[in-house]
């Protein structure tokens, strides 16, 4: 058996026990949360409203990926298409704020010229009390915007101030961040069927949420499947 240096149980093992807690976490995703979002982007989309998303580290490449598909992936022929910027994408702009101001308003302050109510801020942070996306949430709810956050470690601080908010139950940076990765591509693609008018998001968006949770899920079998087949 092939074992890393200082660790008790063989790489296969690690593997197993990754791959079963990301199972995991994805069974345990809220979907009465998840569709209430989809409601918030629904809502935006109608009336033409815009969409601002937000992150620091890893949550930024998140934030950019979301915006881009939200942007992107729920153009649908004879309907509005949504509106949807990520605030961790223009360099330019975050230097200047965090040089001229403070890093903690890097994302506040783009918001206080761009925000109007009814938008939507979603604002992703693995422990939910980076200071920067505490502040922006606050600069959102004082303007009227929607806000929503996708978190972990229990939800921190960002939890009890936004509208909306998914907590993946880890404290794990890799897993959470990971989870988060799969719920944006939910987010898209329920919305999508939204914007299509095929789906009613009482009812028929509970039932792809569940979908598309179970088919994440299906995947991660799949891959420790073949993994622990490979095991040494």
């Amino acid at each position: 058996m092939n074992t890393l240096p200082g660790w008790t149980n063989t790489a296969g093992d690690h593997l197993e026990a990754y791959l079963t807690e990301a199972q995991t976490l994805l069974s345990q995703l809220p979907p009465g949360e998840i569709w209430r979002i989809v409601g918030a982007l629904l809502e935006a989309q109608t009336n033409g409203r815009r969409i601002y998303v937000l992150g620091n580290g890893g949550s930024a490449s998140t934030a950019s990926h979301l915006a881009c598909d939200l942007a992107k992936s729920t153009i649908v022929s004879g309907h509005s298409r949504l509106s949807a910027l990520a605030l961790t994408d223009n360099m330019a702009v975050l230097t200047a704020w965090g040089n001229d101001s403070s890093y903690k308003r890097v994302f506040a302050e783009q918001l206080l010229n761009l925000l109007e109510p009814g938008d939507v801020v979603i604002a992703i942070s693995a422990s939910g009390n980076s200071p920067n996306v505490l502040a922006a949430v606050d600069t959102a709810r004082m303007a009227g915007a929607h806000t929503v956050a996708l978190t972990g470690f229990g939800g921190g601080a960002v939890q009890r101030m936004a509208d909306m908010c998914v907590v993946v139950p880890s404290y794990d940076y890799g897993l959470v961040e990971g989870v988060h990765s799969v719920l944006a591509h939910t987010l898209t693609y329920l919305l999508r069927l939204s914007i299509e008018g095929k789906r009613d998001p009482g009812t028929e968006i509970a039932k792809a949420a569940r979908a598309q949770v179970a088919s994440a899920v299906g995947a991660m079998e799949e891959i420790f499947g073949q993994a622990k087949n490979r095991r040494p």
